[in-house]
């Protein structure tokens, strides 16, 4: 091409037609020319005075596009295409000047400040080329001007350009010149900016003007404003306040979302330029809270028809709405460096709204302490109460209407619940966790903000309560929300502040002097101290830090409620302020609980066990303290000692609460310090045990308040825990409290047992065999049984206080320590043992207490049997017979004799039942007392008829009852039954050897009786088990129960004994006469017998199946007749009849004839 300089292109351009440009020929010579600087553009600013005579050229430019663009050369009808395209050809050429020598022409605007300064301090005469240079300040002034005019920000002057791609190139050159001279242009950005909303509001506009370039001119823009605003008397309110107002969030404008979106997004980015840390996060700030008040500014148009709509505003349910997330929109798009900034600066505006809403302060006279990049707090409140451009605010808030209080509302919990939303995210939790220095320390200036924000809240909302104080529904749900955000927005923080800086904080708020004020910090902050500590690790460097904070929470144990109580104003002050202290004490010992699971290592040996047990000692010594003191309160209280007007209700249950939380928190620390804790044993375990008692006690009278009633199980839980936890941790030193803890009303008391209406008598009787198990399974057996011994004897003592409830307790235990026990261990305790079971076997109570006291009982036994050799058993067999005594007594009447031999029944059924052969020689060795127990039996019910004639009429006469002496002697009978089926049904399983022992007699002894007891008259008040329920057992007589069977399949019968002694007999010759003996019950005269007798036989057919055939033809005669029996005898004789033709494989239909 042609060796064209700047000076060539320059009078290129000076040649060009007049200033107007009016002809097309001058228009393409322009574009000619621009062109050419375009390709020439590298070479341009190679010489010595490049830089000047580029700038020289840019000013003809400027010159020539003013000319093309000003209203006052405007022809009608000309060509207004043709000079749009040269402008934009221009302004191409401009921004490619700009562009490339940006740097050069920036270094000559501040050589020209340099000389304008200096201009009177030099003698030399100023060269031309200076008086050029002096020029171009006050050029780019007017050069930004039109520069905002093309983009529609002076239309009466300047012809705005119609294509985006010129306005686009406009805001582009625009952000050159703003780089190159930013105090030159700073008067002409807001214009600029402001012209952007008469852009968004036409049609097509997202077409019209590229978001990129707006987004450049953005990003270049508003920097160079914020730095130079005040030297043209405007701040960053004057740009929010129009710019936002205007565009991002215009009233009633829901149009273009995207592009306001986007437009919103460049603005942040450019506020994140700024030059420091704390201007950026400031103006951040700034923003949002303004694009929130605006926010709140458009909900008091009239757009709802109810109040529940008007609610809506107060929750996060409006997050569907994309306008009112716009401002987590700002939050979103700030970098992780600023986010924490930005939240305490939101926050400190939420905490002067919520100070204005209560009427503590107003706006008026404010003046922000904050920096420049700040916005007042009465200016973000104009906005929401009357929009943008309306001045600061400075009214009270008692005279807004209700739709502008309705706004502020808006307002405040909007700012908290951004704060919440803030610290939620990823990108700020990890800035907290990694703060260091300076970022710290804001972080805990943020989260001392939202302690007191947190207080203020919640004591605002208690005082409006107790006031009685007429609220808004939006007010209401604003009190609602407020505490539940402030309280979230600690709980996000508080686990990811830096440990030194956060437990300083700590420090300092619970040795503070301020009592009331700081009562609710130093609860919240235990609690988050607590909370914190859960995630420490014992052997992290963190560790020893937190350990430093266990005095100052021993100081908060260490208050004593009764000094704190004394109180001048107000009767209900004292009992106030006791519970204010129980609960700080409570919230420590929690905090406690949670420092020993944490802190202390899980192995013994170390310095760092030693540093922990250092710190956690003197805590244990503390708390155990304040067990013992708390516990004897209580219990007095509970026992009537205590004045009604000296301790209230509350306060009591206050004091229960406390002495379960101490000690859980003393469970806590034995389990964790183990036999360190032996010194404080004794202080523990005695007043644990006692309020166990007092609460025991306190339950089983039944108290008629539910809510007491919750407290005491409560604190049985608590206590049975810590319990368990010194059982299992010190097992080897309970022998001195063994004999205080299973007292009466203490461990075995029924109240621990009982079913409660309270919904934790699950959890009540689980925590109960947990510690029993602990107790029998940790404790010698040698130091545990002696206690027990002695604590069942207390309570089946006749003549003093006796609780068979209690006693089947102990027994359990015993139960449990000798199942766990070795052989070898047990022996020396075996008589202590035996001892025992003795004292249980001889309780005499009513129905539902002896087979209670007796199942206990047999259990222990049979644990204890099952440790023994067979050689064992029989001598302990011999003394437990020797205990029952001889038959011979229950002839005589005695009634301790007839409760002996029940007793003595009952635990060898069940030996018979669970050792099934091993027992037979047991058995055989009381087979005399067996044959006894059946012929007083048979002496007592199978008494003989009395016969009388009365006319042609024969009728029977029976005796009606028997004595209760009587029935007393038959009692034995039943369990007696039990245990000789089982013994036979053992016996027929191994061949029937001992049924036929001593050449059969055994075996007819036997058949004799049960024979006889088929035709028994049994009374009605013969005490019997059954599974019958009440309904059942009225309509079901006794001799059915006992000798049929019914509902005594697993209690002991006679047709049940008789079958086994079938199975055991083994041959047609024995069992000849005992089926005869069923034959002659199937033909007697009484229904109930012949009704046994058929079932007897059904029984044993099914029994011993086709083998007892060969004695089916002698029953047939008995059956045929029965079968014309009644209803149910005849059901049983026809399924006699089926199950014998089913074994012998015909019909029996003409044997039956």
């Amino acid at each position: 091409g042609l060796p064209l300089k700047s000076p060539d292109l320059l009078r290129l351009l000076e040649g060009v037609g007049d200033a107007s440009l009016r002809s097309e020929i001058d228009q393409a010579a322009v574009v000619f020319v621009t062109d050419c600087v375009r390709g020439k553009l590298d070479v341009l600013g190679n010489s010595i005075s490049g830089a000047l005579d580029i700038s020289k050229l840019s000013s003809k430019l400027f010159e020539h596009l003013l000319s093309l663009s000003s209203t006052k050369n405007l022809v009608e009808g000309s060509d207004s295409g043709g000079r749009d395209y040269t402008r934009v050809s221009i302004l191409q050429t401009l921004f490619a000047i700009h562009s490339r020598y940006q740097s050069r022409l920036a270094q000559l605007m501040v050589k020209e400040g340099s000389v304008g300064k200096h201009a009177s301090a030099s003698k030399r005469k100023r060269s031309r080329s200076q008086s050029d240079v002096g020029s171009l300040n006050a050029a780019t002034t007017s050069r930004a001007n039109l520069l905002v005019g093309l983009v529609g920000g002076n239309a009466a002057t300047i012809d705005p350009l119609n294509s985006g791609r010129g306005r686009t190139l406009s805001l582009s050159l625009l952000t050159c010149l703003c780089e190159e001279s930013p105090s030159a242009v700073v008067t002409s950005l807001l214009p600029a900016l402001m012209s952007l909303a008469g852009t968004l509001q036409t049609d097509g506009a997202d077409q019209r003007v590229d978001t990129k370039g707006l987004g450049d001119a953005l990003v270049a823009i508003v920097p160079a404003y914020c730095a130079h605003a005040r030297s043209a008397n405007l701040s960053l309110f004057s740009l929010l306040e129009d710019f936002v107002g205007r565009i991002i969030v215009p009233h009633g404008s829901s149009e273009n979302e995207k592009w306001r979106c986007n437009m919103l997004d460049h603005l942040v980015d450019a506020l994140k330029l700024l030059p420091t840390k704390e201007s950026s996060s400031e103006a951040v700030a700034s923003l949002a809270a303004c694009v929130m008040a605006l926010q709140a500014f458009n909900i008091q148009k009239p757009k709802t028809t109810s109040s529940n709509d008007t609610d809506s505003e107060m929750s996060d349910d409006a997050e569907h709405n994309p306008e009112t997330r716009l401002d987590l929109r700002v939050l979103a798009n700030t970098t992780r460096g600023i986010k924490i900034q930005v939240s305490l600066s939101l926050l400190q505006y939420a905490e002067k709204l919520m100070s204005y809403i209560c009427g503590l302060s107003s706006f008026s006279g404010e003046n922000s302490s904050r920096g420049n990049m700040a916005v007042d707090v009465s200016e973000v409140a104009a906005l929401a109460l009357r929009g943008s451009g309306k001045g600061k605010e400075d009214g009270a808030y008692s005279t807004l209407s209700e739709a502008q209080q309705r706004s502020i509302l808006y307002l405040a919990i909007n700012l908290l619940q951004s704060v919440r939303d803030e610290l939620s995210t990823p990108k700020a939790r990890n800035f907290v966790r990694k703060s260091k220095g300076d970022d710290a320390d804001v972080c805990l200036r943020l989260w001392n903000e939202l302690m007191q924000t947190h207080a203020s809240t919640v004591r605002a909302k208690h005082a409006k309560l107790l006031l009685g104080m007429t609220m808004s529904s939006a007010e209401k749900r604003f009190w609602d929300a407020a505490p539940i955000a402030t309280s979230e927005c600690l709980e996000s923080l508080q686990n990811l502040l830096p440990v030194p800086h956060f437990l300083a904080s700590v420090s300092s708020i619970l040795t503070g002097e301020e009592e009331d004020a700081s009562h609710f910090h130093k609860k919240k902050i235990i609690k988050l101290l607590a909370d914190r500590v859960a995630e420490v690790s014992s052997d992290s460097p963190e560790a020893s830090l937190f350990l430093e904070m266990v005095p100052d929470l021993v100081a908060q144990v260490n208050l004593d409620p009764s000094t704190m109580a004394v109180a001048a104003d107000g009767k209900d002050s004292s009992a106030s302020s006791m519970r204010r202290t129980i609960v700080m004490q409570q919230g420590a010992l929690i905090a406690i609980e949670s420092f020993a699971r944490s802190l202390y290592p899980s192995t013994e040996n170390g310095k760092l066990a030693a540093s922990a047990a250092a710190v956690f000692l003197p805590a244990l010594a503390s708390v155990t303290k304040l067990l013992d003191d708390t516990a004897l309160s209580w219990i007095k209280a509970n026992d009537g000692n205590v004045g009604n007007s000296e301790v209230s209700s509350g306060v009591a249950d206050a004091q229960c609460q406390l002495l379960s939380s101490s000690s859980l928190c003393v469970s806590t620390l034995v389990t964790t310090l183990k036999a360190r804790c032996l010194p404080q044993l004794p202080t523990i375990i005695k007043p644990l045990v006692k309020s166990l008692k007092s609460a025991n006690i306190l339950l089983l009278e039944g108290s008629n308040d539910p809510a007491a009633s919750s407290t005491g199980e409560l604190l049985q839980l608590s206590i049975l825990k810590t319990l368990q936890a010194i059982a299992e941790t010190m097992p080897q030193f309970l022998l001195p409290y063994l004999s205080l803890i299973f007292s009466n009303n203490g461990l075995p008391s029924k109240a621990l047992r009982q079913g409660y209406e309270h919904g934790v008598e699950h959890s009540v009787r689980t925590a109960v065999a947990q510690l029993e198990t602990a107790l029998a399974t940790k404790v010698q057996v040698r130091q545990l049984i002696p206690a027990l011994g002695q604590a069942l004897a207390k309570n089946l003592r006749p003549d003093g206080y006796e609780s068979w409830e209690e006693a089947c307790s102990i027994m359990n235990v015993m139960t449990i320590a000798v199942e766990s026990s070795q052989r070898s261990v047990l022996s020396p305790v075996i008589g202590k043992i035996f001892n025992g079971l003795v004292m249980a076997y001889g309780y005499e109570g009513d129905g539902e207490s002896t087979p209670r006291m007796l199942q206990s009982a047999n259990k222990c036994l049979l644990s204890l049997v099952m440790k023994l050799s067979e050689s064992q058993l029989r001598p302990l067999y011999a003394r437990l017979r020797e205990w029952r005594g001889n038959i011979e007594d229950a002839k005589e009447g005695s009634l301790s004799s007839s409760a002996r031999r029940y007793a003595f029944w009952s635990l060898s059924a069940e030996l018979s039942k669970s050792l099934r052969s091993i027992f037979l020689p047991c058995l055989t060795s009381v087979l005399t007392d067996v044959i006894d127990e059946l012929e007083i039996a048979v002496s007592l019910l199978c008494q003989r008829t009395k016969k009388k004639t009365d006319g042609s009429k024969r009728r029977r006469v029976e005796e009606s009852d028997s004595s209760a002496d009587d029935m007393e002697k038959v009692k034995s009978l039943q369990p007696l039954l039990l245990c000789l089926e089982s013994a036979l049904k053992a016996d027929a399983h191994e061949g029937g050897d001992w049924t036929r022992g001593d050449d059969n007699q055994r075996y007819n002894m036997i058949l004799n009786h049960l024979g006889k007891l088929l035709l028994a008259q049994v009374p009605k008040e013969t005490p019997l088990l059954s599974d019958l329920t009440s309904k059942e057992k009225a309509s079901t007589s006794a001799y059915q129960q006992i000798v049929q069977g019914v509902g005594t399949l697993e209690y002991g019968n006679v047709v049940g004994c008789l079958t086994a002694l079938a199975a055991a007999a083994g041959n047609e010759q024995l069992w000849k006469p005992l089926n005869f003996a069923v034959l002659e019950a199937c033909g007697h005269e009484r229904n109930e017998v012949r009704k046994a007798g058929i079932g007897c036989l059904l029984s044993i057919i099914e029994t011993i199946g086709e083998e007892y055939m060969v004695l089916l033809p002698e029953c047939l005669p008995v059956i045929s007749e029965l079968l014309e029996d009644d209803e149910d005898t005849a059901a049983m004789a026809k399924e006699c009849v089926r199950q014998g033709e089913e074994l012998l494989g015909e019909s029996l239909e003409d044997s039956l004839r």
